[in-house]
């Protein structure tokens, strides 16, 4: 039984080693850095890396580091080619790369401020142009408020002159009544006063004629 504990802490311990040195470490900036088989500069070249390749961090002592590369090679490089700050090689392409989504950014931004200025101004001109339709609208909405009151106050005139001309139109009829009375009144009376006269020539006619009968008689007896 204490074989087999020792036997798994012998498997665990090289295991729990390589988990508590899994980070991520860099070639620093040198051209090229060769990944050997051992701690030593005599044995195999197993990978070749550039400046700023990324390395996995599996052990490392005073002198040496091993590594697994990207490509999965495990091996041993010097420490003194591995920083764990990031090379100014990859700093820069970072950087660039940010300038680049800058300028992008920026010409995105450049065309929709000028789509929006474009929209401003069309907006702009939209609005004046609604501004002059309105005041000429207020100046033709006052000019019909003018008729308007011009109409009411004819209106009233219209409606005095409708009155006085129904009240003339009565009178007028009453008038025209008592003319029509009137008239006949005088009918009645030129009639009255011819008889009148009438009656008057007659009688200074039968009178005429008895004076001059009488007057025959009086001079009959005269000359008897």
């Amino acid at each position: 039984m204490k074989k087999i504990v020792l036997l798994l802490c012998c498997c665990l311990m090289p295991l729990s080693a390589t988990l508590s040195f899994a980070e991520t470490r860099y070639v620093t900036d040198q051209l090229i850095v060769t990944v050997r088989d051992n701690q030593s500069d005599n044995y195999q070249v197993l990978e070749t890396l550039p400046t700023a390749s990324p390395v996995e961090i599996l052990d490392e002592d005073k002198v040496f580091v091993k590594v697994r590369t990207e490509k999965g090679v495990e091996g041993y490089i010097s420490k003194q080619y591995i920083t764990p700050k990031l090379p100014k090689k990859l700093v820069i392409a970072g950087l660039q790369k940010e300038v680049s989504q800058l300028q992008e950014r920026l010409s995105s931004q450049k065309q929709d401020f000028q789509e929006t200025a474009e929209v401003a101004s069309s907006s702009q001109e939209k609005i004046s142009n609604l501004s002059t339709e309105l005041t000429s609208t207020r100046k033709k909405f006052e000019k019909l408020g003018m008729d308007y009151q011009s109409l009411l106050e004819s209106s009233k005139n219209v409606v005095a002159l409708t009155s006085e001309r129904d009240r003339l139109a009565g009178e007028n009829v009453e008038l025209a009544s008592e003319l029509s009375v009137l008239q006949e009144e005088n009918k009645s009376f030129h009639r009255s006063n011819m008889i009148q006269w009438f009656l008057a020539g007659g009688g200074v006619f039968l009178g005429g004629w008895l004076i001059g009968k009488i007057s025959r008689k009086k001079r009959g007896f005269g000359s008897i």
